[in-house]
């Protein structure tokens, strides 16, 4: 958060809300950090219902109640639009639709920035994602400004492993939600996690490797 100057005075988060150990994990953070931190900030959450109406949200509703963090949430037919168009990327098409709306449910709910959970195995794994099928090396960024937007984006977990935000919502048995993606089992991005878990049992931080080489590469100014 301090590396990449995250949180900044009067700032307004939305945190997008999945379900996943990941995006709760960041909603307790956050939810600790705002009570603690010498810098005043909002925090409010939405959750895209892309199976229009079939998530089961109740227990993450009061999870949140409990967080005293409030939540909106957005039904959209993702999963219907992807099956009637026969769509070739189901990912590419699902996270453009997110992307999209959580854009706007910032803007209704006066926010200025999004949070999102991805943690250090994403963001290795995009590495490698846009290595072997796109020819060149660089990642989402950990903060970056939207300039169609006008929203920044924040990652506060791109240090944290997956495997530990596993653990910790395990430890504190917070009401981790299913995916009720029919396309989460076949993806280039479960590709990439297992040739990274391959490779991590001979370069053991290769994860932070890749980290750091991003810090160094010209190309990514904001990991320097």
């Amino acid at each position: 958060m301090r590396d990449y100057e995250m949180i900044r005075e009067n700032d307004r988060i939305l945190i997008g809300l999945s379900g996943g150990k990941d995006s709760l994990v960041l909603s307790l953070v956050l939810a600790v950090l705002k009570k603690r931190s010498p810098v005043n900030f909002d925090l409010s959450a939405c959750i895209i219902d892309q199976s229009n109406g079939s998530m089961n949200t109740g227990a993450l509703l009061e999870f949140m109640k409990i967080l005293d963090i409030p939540v909106r949430v957005e039904p959209h037919s993702t999963y219907e639009i992807i099956e009637a168009r026969e769509e070739r990327s189901p990912c590419s098409l699902c996270a453009n639709f997110r992307r999209g709306l959580l854009a706007t449910a910032a803007k209704e709910e006066n926010c200025n920035v999004i949070a999102l959970g991805h943690h250090k195995d994403d963001a290795a794994e995009t590495v490698l994602l846009n290595l072997c099928y796109g020819g060149h090396f660089k990642c989402f960024r950990p903060n970056i400004f939207m300039t169609r937007t006008k929203l920044r984006v924040i990652r506060p977990l791109v240090y944290v492993e997956e495997r530990n935000t596993a653990l910790e919502a395990e430890r504190l048995a917070l009401p981790v939600t299913s995916s009720c993606c029919p396309y989460g089992e076949d993806t280039k991005r479960i590709t990439a996690k297992k040739l990274l878990a391959e490779i991590e049992k001979e370069v053991p931080t290769i994860k932070s490797n890749l980290i750091h080489a991003l810090k160094n590469c010209c190309e990514s100014e904001s990991w320097k």
